[in-house]
């Protein structure tokens, strides 16, 4: 089961699937625990429990131990997403099981660890009391990092009603990517930036929900091309009406449109953008005040805009149209109709009903204004004839100042900067107002400034949320973008706590520094981004095999899902930041970039990632090596099968005919003897190498570190991480149950030691610089590169750097190596911390103990054991190993015993803990995640 629990002889597991209780439950699979003595309708109870469970909290919840009845329990097979924080905290969202999980202290210590204090403990009842659930999700995340008056203060933090700035993602992935970015700032700091990361995440949360209202507020985009029908068919009969009473095909072949057309519809198209700008703001404010306030509040531009209209014009423009939309085919329409309501006077129901259904179609009309105004200030061809040229010349020289003087300004800060280019012999807008400081902006503005574009455009942003719109300016015309997208993907746009989180921490991994004193998110993220290493790696194409490429934008395999392959780490990056997934991080990059994986990402018809994956190409064929949902949840196992089955018929590419034999190379000559290290490869290397190759087992303990899988290449990867981030992987991985024990037992497998320890004596003193970690002399260089040697020698290097990570640990008294030692202690990892820690004379900024007396070498507890015995002297170079030195240590002891970290031990002292510790755990490594 997770967590390393194991099921006794007297007890039967049963899952709540379909598969036969003879097979082999899958990895994750939620099952119930009990008597195997049990009645068969307790069995069954449990599990109709067990299902309801999951059914409401998700797979995850059963690894939270909830009591089923009749002796049985949930539990989960090892291998599934998440931990048993993230299980108890799914658990406790369901009413019915939270009083089945144990005691309070228990729920307690499984979210926040055995450190938990009372304040703690009540400020976490309050907030499941309060159903301020997120807030508890964001500090169980956050319990690594905070201590426990921390903590409470983290638990006090409020969110505005309707708001939910953790909505989703597992908090133990969120952890995790917290742990990379804060973990080198003091606890003070990490506290204040998590603070200011909450209060951004609510208040891009409020933002967005309030953008979701205002969009839902207006008629979607199918009404654009409603309306935009209704208005062709519109003009289409002014048209036909400017070609006389008997309109024929060669009539209006020969038709030659006179100036007052042109003027008419230059005019018409005026008219409609600002009739439609109106329309948008009083939209706007009857979302933000009520229908009723907003109405007064723009009463004169109202007035203004609806007078544009004639009476006659308003008739044709609403006049019904058979198969074509009721809605008329110009806004002037709706604000003569909305102009007729009495001023000052309480509206009706009925008549705030038909205020409101008018406003919803703001948005529209004002997209297809504005389509319009674009068109016809850029030259369109059919405006070549010198007739239209001189409308046009004369619309751009009309004035606007009546119209200021009655609605004023809609976008009044656009003026200062407003340097829209002209066709004409005018100055920008902006450059007359500064050369005619004593007249107003609209008495200098006329139409061919075509601020009044930019104005309707600001409209219709706001309707889609945005404050306003983007306006790029062109020789002739403007450019509107209503919907502006953001070029920064790592700031807290989202709303969410967990997308924030996992887009900092992917600087991070990068190459971004975190800066010394951020004091606040974003300037945590400016640091990091501020790296060079983090631009370069978002270039460089990844290369991808002809049997993936082929399908790379086309649908998988019996499904409507279509496969994207990614080409760049920009692309990771883009994925990632939706994703809330590690797939940008430093190993999946090196994989893809050196050809070694394909990854992909798996789109619904709507462009939603559903799942990323990792192919590997073939050796004897292809394979899945990992396929996960968004923060790093299982699919839908439909899409995995899927996934799976495509995979597997992907072809793989022949092997090439063997290359003849390559010509021997020259004999030497005379006189001119091999180097040492050919000499050396060639009397050793194949010897050498064999041994290596068969003492290789890449150890899922370490290269689960890294969520690199147990194999070479997780090895290269690991070898290839900076001191800083490997010892921040040890920190996270000393947080699984036994961690600390099965990471020393790990760290004490060397494989190139075991084969060089093989070899005949007379070259052991030859060979030992390969054991250590540094630059080897060139005689050994040639030797080391050999297949075999290389990897056995990688997986001693990184043996010896994670042990001096831990002995890092040591030193700096971390937390989490001392929870460790002090829930699941291991007699070697005890041993080799006393000797270095008394041998340094204490730690530099922590209390230490001494557990005997000064100048005793016999320790007290059980088993006896004397520091002269055979354990305690062979301890010395697992010692060395974590910083220790032994020729400091006996005078240590004189001075003051032997000493041991205060933090390491629990109540009872040193005797409890070294009884623990004997004898020491069995060797089972499982995955640290």
């Amino acid at each position: 089961m997770s967590g390393g629990v194991a099921v006794r002889p007297d007890q039967r597991i049963s899952s709540a699937g379909p598969e036969p209780e003879t097979a082999s439950p899958a990895p994750g699979t939620p099952v119930v625990v009990g008597p195997a003595d049990a009645p068969e309708s307790d069995r069954v109870r449990a599990v109709a429990l067990l299902a309801a469970l999951v059914e409401a909290g998700g797979a995850v919840a059963a690894d939270a131990g909830a009591d089923l009845g009749g002796g049985f329990c949930s539990a989960r097979v090892d291998g599934g997403t998440g931990d048993r924080r993230d299980a108890v905290l799914a658990a406790l969202a369901v009413p019915r099981f939270a009083d089945r999980l144990g005691p309070p202290a228990a729920v307690l210590t499984a979210l926040f660890g055995p450190t938990a204090t009372k304040p703690l403990g009540a400020a976490t009842l309050d907030a499941i009391r309060a159903g301020r659930t997120p807030v508890l999700r964001y500090a169980v995340a956050a319990s690594d990092l905070l201590g426990p008056e921390q903590l409470v203060r983290l638990l006090a933090l409020r969110a505005p009603d309707g708001v939910d700035p953790f909505p989703e993602g597992l908090p133990s992935v969120v952890g995790r990517h917290l742990d990379r970015v804060l973990r080198p700032l003091p606890g003070p700091r990490r506290l204040a930036l998590l603070t200011d990361l909450w209060e951004q995440a609510c208040a891009a949360a409020a933002k967005r929900q309030r953008t979701e209202r205002i969009v839902r507020s207006q008629r979607g985009p199918e009404l654009v091309d409603a309306l935009r029908e209704r208005l062709e068919h519109y003009e289409e009969q002014q048209v036909v009406g400017a070609l006389g009473r008997r309109p024929t095909l060669a009539r209006a072949a020969l038709w030659y449109p006179p100036r007052t057309f042109w003027t008419a519809r230059f005019r018409g198209v005026l008219h409609d953008a600002l009739a439609a700008t109106v329309l948008a703001r009083v939209a706007a404010a009857a979302f933000e005040d009520g229908t009723e306030e907003a109405l007064r509040g723009h009463r004169s531009a109202i007035e203004a805009a609806a007078a544009m209209l004639t009476k006659r014009e308003a008739a044709s423009a609403a006049q019904r149209v058979k198969g074509l939309t009721g809605h008329p085919a110009r806004p002037g329409s709706y604000l003569r109709e909305l102009a007729r309501l009495a001023p000052g006077v309480e509206l009706t129901a009925k008549q705030v009903a038909g205020a409101r259904e008018r406003l919803a179609t703001a948005r529209a009309y004002g997209e297809l204004a504005l389509e319009r105004a674009t068109e016809f200030v850029q030259d369109a061809p059919y405006l070549e004839a010198p007739s239209a040229q001189e409308a046009l010349a004369d619309w751009r020289c009309a004035g606007l100042a009546d119209w200021r003087s009655k609605a004023g300004y809609f976008s009044p800060g656009r003026l200062a900067d407003w340097e829209q280019p002209r066709p004409d012999a005018l100055a920008p807008l902006a450059q007359r107002l500064r050369a005619e400081t004593d007249r107003e902006p609209a008495e200098v503005e006329t139409v061919g400034d075509l601020l009044w574009i930019a104005e309707l455009a600001d409209a219709v942003a706001r309707l889609y949320g945005h404050p306003a719109a983007e306006i790029m300016h062109e020789t002739v015309g403007v450019e509107a973008v209503t919907r502006p997208v953001s070029d920064d993907t790592f700031l807290p746009l989202a709303g969410s706590v967990a997308l924030t989180a996992a887009r900092t921490a992917q600087l991070a991994e990068l190459g971004g520094s975190v800066p010394a004193k951020p004091r606040s998110w974003a300037d945590l993220v400016a640091g990091l981004a501020a790296g060079a290493e983090a631009a370069e790696a978002l270039v460089g194409r990844f290369p991808v095999p002809a049997a993936v490429e082929v399908f790379d934008g086309g649908l998988l395999p019996g499904t409507e899902t279509r496969i994207e392959v990614a080409r760049t780490g920009s692309t990771l990056t883009a994925w990632a930041a939706y994703m809330g997934n590690c797939i940008a991080g430093p190993y999946y990059s090196d994989e893809a970039a050196k050809g070694r994986s394909v990854l992909i990402a798996l789109r619904d018809p709507d462009g939603r990632i559903l799942a990323n994956a990792e192919l590997r190409p073939p050796g004897k064929g292809w394979r899945v090596a990992e396929v996960k949902a968004r923060f790093n949840e299982e699919p839908e196992p439909a899409l995995l099968e899927a996934v799976r089955e495509w995979v597997r018929s992907l072809p793989v590419p022949r092997e090439s005919p063997a290359e003849p034999d390559p010509a021997p190379p020259p004999a030497p000559r005379r006189g001119r003897r091999p180097s040492p290290a050919d000499r050396l490869t060639a009397e050793i290397g194949e010897q050498l190498g064999a041994l290596a190759a068969v003492a290789v087992r890449p150890d899922s303990t370490l290269t689960g570190l890294i969520g690199a899988p147990a194999s070479a290449e997780g090895l290269v990867a690991l070898r290839r991480l900076a001191p800083a981030t490997l010892e921040r992987a040890v920190r996270s991985a000393l947080a699984a149950p036994a961690a600390a024990g099965r990471l020393w037992e790990a760290t004490a497998t060397r494989p190139l030691a075991a084969a060089v320890s093989a070899m005949p004596p007379e070259v052991h003193h030859r060979l030992e610089p390969l054991l250590r970690d540094e630059p080897l002399p060139g005689a050994l260089r040639k030797l080391a590169r050999l297949e075999g040697i290389a990897d056995a020698r990688a997986a001693d290097l990184i043996a010896l750097r994670v042990r001096a990570a831990v002995g890092g640990l040591l030193r700096a008294d971390a937390a989490e190596l001392a929870a460790a030692v002090r829930m699941r202690p291991h007699a070697g990892l005890l041993r080799a911390a006393t000797l270095a820690v008394t041998s340094w004379g204490g730690l530099p900024a922590a209390p230490v103990t001494a557990v005997a007396a000064r100048r005793r070498v016999r320790l007290p507890g059980f088993p006896e054991s004397s520091l002269r015995d055979e354990r305690w002297q062979g301890s010395w170079p697992d010692a060395v190993e974590l910083g220790g030195v032994p020729g400091a240590f006996w005078n240590a002891i004189a001075a003051h015993g032997l000493l041991v970290p205060s933090s390491w031990l629990p109540p009872g002292g040193w005797p409890v803990l070294w009884a623990r510790a004997w004898p020491p755990p069995a060797r089972n490594p499982i995955q640290i995640r």
